[in-house]
């Protein structure tokens, strides 16, 4: 099969921004202490949340604009009308960050808490609110990790016993919350995560190319080989790009009468061919923002030099030379060097050989 290749693969971008939405923990349980702990909310307190990358992949590559949490009046209406926001005042600051972890670890007292994350946000609530938004300042790339969702209230508000919708069927612990109640800074590890929504400008959408790359050309250089016991004719084979572009080839052997091909691979310098058999390059060329090209064919075969046996096989070696192209003798062969053979019979034998 043809290798789905990547470098090239990404076709020109259309700029128009695409509002989108998601909705992430949709769930029949409420808790009141994230995403902001209400009934300590006249204390200075903060809580981080990690939301796993494999619920947000659908806002890979966008940017997000506005982050809502539920209370349960808002999720499941006039059966839950008094469960409204019950805390007022004072403000919200609200920072985003993508981490590799996605839980927190950690005993009382001694919990690692993400640092560095990005102020995106800040809101005053008020009591009676069905929901509890953050509007972005800026929109917050998101590139596909897990995201944290750090929220920090500074403690100027009156308190009020406020539940938000989460989902708790989780076999982690993706939440910490803590506050300083007079001086006396409590904080524990939690196992649920809020429902959220999230409005987002989805990613650039790409656009097919129309145009074909123009195809590559091959090239072969033949010579001859010695393995140490035998003299082959064998190839070089370079690929030649028309326009600047990935070329990727494949490389066939002839069995029991059909090509049995290899996988496709980048090309990246010159093919050697010295083992014997029958060989077919194919090959192709793509670049940026275009199609792939034709494919190419390039067949040969790698065989012994029969004449070249016939002369050693007919006659004693009496002792072997070789030189470099440039005429110097070395001790043993290196890259392209001329052999000199000289026989018994005082004759002799030149070939050009790789080694």
């Amino acid at each position: 099969m043809k290798k789905i290749f990547t470098l090239f693969a990404v076709a020109v971008m259309a700029f128009a921004a695409q509002a989108a939405e998601l909705t992430v923990c949709e769930a029949e349980m409420a808790y009141q202490t994230l995403p902001v702990y209400g009934y300590w909310y006249d204390a200075q307190g903060i809580s981080q949340m990690i939301y796993p990358a494999d619920m947000l992949q659908e806002m890979n590559g966008g940017k997000i604009n506005t982050i809502t949490f539920y209370t349960p009046a808002a999720q499941w209406g006039d059966d839950f009308s008094d469960y409204t926001v019950a805390f007022s005042g004072g403000n919200i600051q609200l920072s985003l960050k993508e981490v590799d972890q996605v839980g927190f670890v950690g005993t009382e007292g001694e919990f690692e808490l993400v640092s560095g994350a990005t102020v995106v946000a800040n809101t005053v609530p008020a009591t009676g609110d069905l929901y509890l938004t953050f509007v972005l300042d800026e929109p917050f790339e998101y590139n596909g990790g897990n995201l944290l969702v750090e929220a920090a209230w500074n403690g100027e508000g009156t308190w009020g016993r406020t539940y938000f919708v989460a989902v708790d069927e989780l076999d982690y612990t993706p939440c910490y919350y803590g506050f300083d109640y007079y001086g006396d800074w409590s904080e524990a590890l939690c196992d649920y995560l809020p429902m959220a929504t999230f409005t987002y400008e989805a990613g650039e959408t790409p656009v097919e190319p129309t145009e074909k790359t123009d195809a590559p050309s091959s090239q072969k250089e033949n010579y001859v080989y010695n393995d140490g016991n035998m003299y082959y004719n064998a190839y070089h084979v370079t690929l030649i790009p028309t326009e600047e572009s990935e070329i990727w080839y494949r490389v066939g052997v002839l069995v029991d009468g059909d090509y049995v091909y290899g996988d496709w691979m980048l090309y990246t310098d010159v093919l050697t061919f010295d083992d014997e058999g029958t060989y077919m390059v194919e090959a192709y060329a793509i670049a940026p923002n275009k199609t792939e090209s034709d494919h190419i064919w390039d067949g040969f075969t790698v065989s012994k030099l029969v004449d070249v046996e016939e002369i050693l096989a007919g006659k004693a070696v009496a002792g072997v030379r070789y030189f470099n192209m440039a005429g110097q003798e070395m001790q043993q062969a290196n890259g392209l060097t001329i052999v000199v053979t000289t026989y018994t019979d005082g004759t002799t034998s030149t070939v050009k050989v790789m080694k």
